[in-house]
């Protein structure tokens, strides 16, 4: 008798186990790989890149205001250049490369010499990764 129970009590045990291992989400299709819907506001475009180089570069109240308003004069440009259907890839990449010239042309002279190979690095960096697009 006694055995009975105790087969009985680790069948149920080993049973329970499976079933709640089992509720694990495994489906495959669209929603597998979305981020976080985050707070449903979209992101500000020129706050995340000021605040990605104050990070990256140590950047002072002054270099991040200033970095800000730079982003700012050339947001419009950079939004317009992704919404531009006419131009082929080759031509919106050119496109891209000036206003980025402009912006760095901008920003360089607001870094100090650390910050300045620190700043060439990340835009390699990103250089890199647009051009294998």
């Amino acid at each position: 008798m006694n055995s009975k129970v105790l087969y009985l009590f680790l069948s149920l045990t080993l049973f329970l186990s499976t079933q709640s291992f089992a509720q694990v989400d495994r489906s495959i299709g669209q929603g597998q790989y979305k981020r976080g819907k985050g707070n449903g506001k979209p992101a500000d475009f020129v706050q995340q890149t000021v605040d990605y180089y104050t990070k990256e570069l140590k950047l002072d109240g002054f270099q991040a205001a200033a970095v800000r308003e730079i982003i700012e004069t050339e947001k419009d440009n950079l939004m317009n250049l992704s919404q531009q259907t006419d131009a082929t890839l080759d031509e919106r990449k050119d496109r891209a490369k000036a206003i980025y010239d402009r912006i760095d042309a901008k920003i360089l002279p607001l870094l100090n010499a650390e910050q300045t190979t620190k700043y060439k690095k990340l835009r390699k960096i990103e250089d890199d990764e647009i051009g294998s697009e």
